[in-house]
């Protein structure tokens, strides 16, 4: 059985490129991100997968961190972890950008880590 992938561009950018994978990940987001009312669409393009969730989501958490909105909810249920959660905040990238990374690459990681478990 392969390792658990780390949260990374590294270990998840292999993932990517598998659509059963990306499907996965695209409805975990929705599931997850739905009871926010954050709805996120899919054209099905796994090429820009990754792209076209960053632009749906990234200015929909731009939004909630410009009005004070409390997503620690949305992280809670993510389950991003507060490690990286505190990495990116001392990152130079915009802090919405890193959340969004953050919550796309775990969504991903949950869905890599579910099929390597079926295996």
């Amino acid at each position: 059985m392969q390792s658990l992938p780390k949260l990374s561009n590294t270990d998840l950018k292999p993932w990517f490129n598998k659509e059963e994978l990306i499907r996965d990940c695209v409805a975990q987001i929705q599931k997850d991100l739905s009871a926010y009312a954050i709805d996120i669409t899919f054209s099905g393009n796994i090429q820009s997968a990754y792209q076209e969730l960053f632009d749906q989501l990234q200015p929909k958490i731009d939004r909630m961190l410009q009005t004070n909105t409390s997503i620690s909810d949305i992280l809670y249920k993510v389950d991003v972890d507060e490690k990286k959660l505190k990495e990116v905040a001392l990152s130079e990238e915009a802090f919405s950008h890193s959340l969004t990374r953050l919550i796309i690459w775990r969504e991903l990681q949950k869905v890599v880590t579910r099929f390597l478990l079926r295996e």
